[in-house]
């Protein structure tokens, strides 16, 4: 009897595996650390969630320095950057990039990379004209900076780091000169090292590797704040979170428990791994293993994109018996997906063994494997096997 075929009752906790693109899975120290502090945080007598925002580098505020300090040192961010927690989530990034980047100049230059980016286009087209300088080839490759058709009169560049949808991704930091680049790098950071000096600005929604929804990190260039529109909202805007006293972020009241929780998981980084090369030497591990899986199945798992363009995060397949299906997306992020019938039984079989929410986005559908850092080795290793053995099963006789 294999893996593949023999279903077991629903697991306990520490059996599932959460192969989900987001939220993702959470380090178990993490939530450890979160439920026993929650109630009576360091022995106060009161939640952090309870404790005021404006005492002076009181609990919260040294949890915000904290969460920054942690960042900085994990991802080498220069002392010329700021790193704000912002809220909205990378949506409102969307709309906070035109609006702080914009100054006088009426366009922006996008790199179409796929969903992500149109949806970053939709919200800036509310605000300057949207040019596509350049668009994946074949949904397969990101063509070469030096054929990007970059505008002089563009007031930025943007990217999507990691296209979770059809599992694209940039595995190094263009070098676009002077000009201002900036990137959503929601589902990638914290999975590799970043040039973080080719930036004029990098966000990243939390929900990923990041810790909990709930909260957006920005780290900005100083030398470019101070240029948002006037009718730039104050919680979008970047330079006022910059500048509050005694510490960034205080515009509003922050989202403590998000912040809170990132915090730990940046700190447990640094506990785990120490650095990003670390880190990056294992997300390549992980990943290669489901890759090869893909590679050597003679067609029966296929993807579509270039080697070195495949995400490391975020890994899409489909299977060859299904390449006539066709799908219909509504564009709602809450639809339904459409399955195959190979997809249905994967996810389900996969499911009744604690690999959960492998299936794709509506979109694009088949099966999508987000390896985020908090998710186990060993959890890796279960689906390879189970891959292998519903290959076996299911394909060609």
């Amino acid at each position: 009897t294999t893996m593949e075929d023999t279903p077991r009752k629903r697991p306990r906790r520490a059996q599932i595996a959460n192969f989900g693109a987001g939220p993702g899975t959470l380090h178990p120290a993490v939530l450890a650390e979160l439920a026993q502090q929650i109630e009576d945080y360091e022995g106060s007598g009161v939640s952090l969630l309870e404790m005021s925002h404006r005492t002076s580098m009181g609990p919260v505020q040294s949890t915000l320095v904290s969460a920054s300090s942690a960042v900085r040192k994990l991802l080498k961010v220069p002392d010329s950057y700021e790193v704000l927690w912002m809220q909205g989530g990378g949506h409102g990034q969307f709309s906070a990039v035109p609006l702080n980047l914009l100054g006088n100049k009426k366009s922006a230059d996008f790199v179409d990379t796929g969903i992500w980016t149109h949806r970053a286009m939709d919200e800036a087209s509310k605000y300057c004209q949207v040019r596509i300088a350049a668009r994946t080839e074949d949904n397969a490759r990101i063509p070469p900076v030096s054929s990007w058709d970059l505008s002089d009169d563009a007031a930025y560049v943007h990217i999507c780091l990691n296209d979770t949808i059809s599992g694209l991704e940039f595995l190094d930091d263009p070098d676009i000169g002077d000009k201002l680049l900036v990137a959503d790098c929601t589902s990638t950071l914290l999975s590799r090292p970043v040039r973080v000096e080719r930036y004029a600005a990098l966000y990243c929604a939390s929900g990923k590797n990041l810790g909990p929804a709930g909260v957006c990190l920005l780290i900005v260039r100083r030398s470019v704040l101070g240029r948002a529109r006037p009718d730039t909202p104050m919680v979008l805007n970047w330079q006022l979170a910059a500048e509050t006293s005694p510490v960034p972020c205080l515009v509003n009241t922050p989202p403590v428990f998000a912040v809170w929780a990132c915090k730990l998981v940046l700190e447990q980084m640094l506990k785990d791994f120490g650095d990003m090369d670390v880190v990056e030497q294992r997300v390549r591990r992980r990943a290669a293993k489901i890759y090869d899986v893909i590679d050597r199945s003679s067609g029966f798992y296929v993807n579509v994109i270039e080697g070195k363009f495949r995400s490391q995060t975020t890994l899409c397949f489909t299977f060859g018996a299904d390449k006539d299906f066709k799908r219909e997306w509504d564009g709602s992020i809450t639809s339904k997906v459409q399955k195959t019938e190979l997809e249905e039984k994967f996810t389900e079989q996969a499911g009744a063994h604690g690999m959960m929410e492998l299936q794709g986005h509506p979109a694009f559908g088949g099966i999508r494997v987000c390896l985020y850092n908090a998710l186990a080795d060993e959890a890796v290793d279960r689906l390879v096997t189970f891959m292998e053995a519903f290959h076996q099963k299911h394909g060609p006789a």
